[in-house]
């Protein structure tokens, strides 16, 4: 059974189509285009028209890809910058009306589950998983164990860039991190999204990006804080030119780094795993489970 997945994320709109067969998970096409809906959110409170017409331009594209790849079934989400929005019902209603379609806009603790589906359906790891998914605009956590653990904390890329968050200002936010983090010593800590893909990407200095190769690749902490202090005080321009590194993200990715390496600090983690699945594939399982009940209980 094919199916589409449609993400309206901080700083990039990203598709997936894939086909689950006989419990297989295969990947026909994916695209991806920086459309930034949240810039100005943190001044403004609000998605500004040329935001929404960007990401609205960048959705009928996606749409017209899934209807040739013959796709019937397919959901379209959007995460923290309509969610926080002060006119998401605008937005919603502009989506409706050139799109002909809903979009479903999910909360921080429902995004961490999918984003944990994808991530445990694809990697075999010896040991629990804590999920940390950076975005543009928010990071959700979540420990899926008997003791469950679900987080969705005001730390993205995009938002840090816009208000020039300090590390002060994101350790005062991981302050409730620390209290529980001897919960999630024995955990393998697992990164998604696009500062920790990119991470990867530089450190091999990747010319075309390869989704495989960066799937399931190790990042020391070490590493981490070279990558940020390299990058920390380069020239916006030179930053550009980064072999691995979207020309979109230069711009944002110090803050990203920042993030990710003050988390694995606070966790006390050395490394950590990088999983290019994430809330896409989490929702192509979810959509597959609902058409196939038999198969998602056994």
């Amino acid at each position: 059974m094919k199916y589409a997945s449609i993400d309206i994320g901080t700083n990039s709109c990203r598709l997936m189509i894939a086909e689950i067969e006989n419990g297989g998970f295969k990947v026909l096409y994916r695209d991806m285009k920086t459309t930034r809906i949240g810039a100005g959110l943190s001044s403004s409170g609000q998605i500004s028209p040329e935001a929404a017409e960007r990401t609205l331009q960048c959705l009928g594209r996606f749409q017209d890809a899934i209807s040739r790849k013959g796709v019937a079934d397919y959901l379209i989400v959007a995460t923290s910058a309509v969610r926080e929005a002060a006119n998401r019902a605008w937005f919603e209603e502009l989506c409706r009306l050139r799109l002909h379609k809903e979009v479903k806009v999910i909360s921080g603790e429902e995004e961490a589950h999918l984003t944990y589906k994808g991530v445990q359906k694809s990697l075999l790891l010896d040991r629990p998983l804590l999920v940390a998914d950076l975005g543009g605009g928010s990071t959700e956590l979540i420990y899926s164990q008997e003791d469950l653990y679900v987080r969705s904390l005001p730390l993205g890329a995009v938002k840090g860039a816009e208000i020039q968050i300090t590390e002060r200002q994101i350790m005062d936010i991981l302050e409730e991190i620390k209290e529980v983090k001897v919960r999630f010593s024995d955990a393998a800590l697992v990164f998604c999204g696009g500062t920790a893909t990119s991470a990867v990407a530089m450190k091999y200095g990747m010319i075309d990006y390869d989704s495989s190769l960066v799937h399931g690749q190790r990042l020391k902490k070490a590493e981490v804080q070279q990558c940020y202090d390299s990058l920390l005080n380069m020239p916006l321009e030179k930053r550009k030119n980064i072999r691995g590194l979207q020309t979109e993200r230069a711009d944002i990715i110090v803050y990203g780094l920042m993030i990710m390496l003050n988390l694995m600090r606070v966790l006390e983690k050395d490394w950590a795993v990088v999983s290019e699945s994430d809330l896409l594939e989490g929702l192509i399982w979810e959509m597959d489970e609902l058409k196939s009940p038999k198969s998602a209980s056994s």
